[in-house]
């Protein structure tokens, strides 16, 4: 079976959907305002809401693709198999994120080069405390290469499956 990297629900997913949805209705708006109501106004009315549908949903296809890139890479670097181990160091919350009202956890994780360098990395963001569920304090980190800019860093192997209700 062909595992699939998660990368988590952020708020560049939910930009880019909320974007990406409300560009075609401005758009929408315009032109059926410009099909509807005769006049001269109409134009600057279809100009208006056609230019700002258009931007919006540029924006929003823009984050998307962002987003639709990054899963790709994980994916690409969890099926290559190419991985260092590194250290468990701290669970943090993750303030830059709200949904609902409740920020998300981010797991950092240490690993230590053979010169001696400490890189860090973080995991997705996680809707639930893990610390206290951690079946192992090392954790895969899928890298490309000696490059440690892209990486992906597979929690999930060392979380049980976790069940909200």
């Amino acid at each position: 079976m062909e595992r699939k990297a998660k990368i988590g629900f952020d708020g560049v997913l939910i930009v880019g959907i909320v974007f990406a949805i409300l560009g075609p209705i401005l758009i929408a708006v315009g032109i059926s305002v410009f099909l509807a109501v005769p006049g001269e106004g109409n134009i600057i009315f279809l100009s208006v809401y056609g230019s700002m549908g258009l931007i919006f949903l540029a924006i929003g296809l823009v984050f998307l693709v962002i987003k639709i890139r990054r899963k790709q890479q994980c994916n690409r670097l969890l099926q290559s198999g190419s991985y260092i181990m590194a250290e468990i160091a701290e669970t943090k919350i993750n303030y830059n994120v709200r949904i609902n009202g409740k920020s998300p956890y981010v797991v950092e994780c240490q690993y230590w080069d053979m010169a001696g360098n400490v890189h860090i990395f973080k995991s997705r963001c996680l809707y639930f405390n893990p610390e206290s569920l951690f079946k192992d304090r090392m954790v895969r980190v899928y890298v490309e290469g000696d490059n440690y800019k892209n990486y992906y860093v597979d929690i999930d192997e060392v979380l049980p499956r976790v069940i909200r209700h």
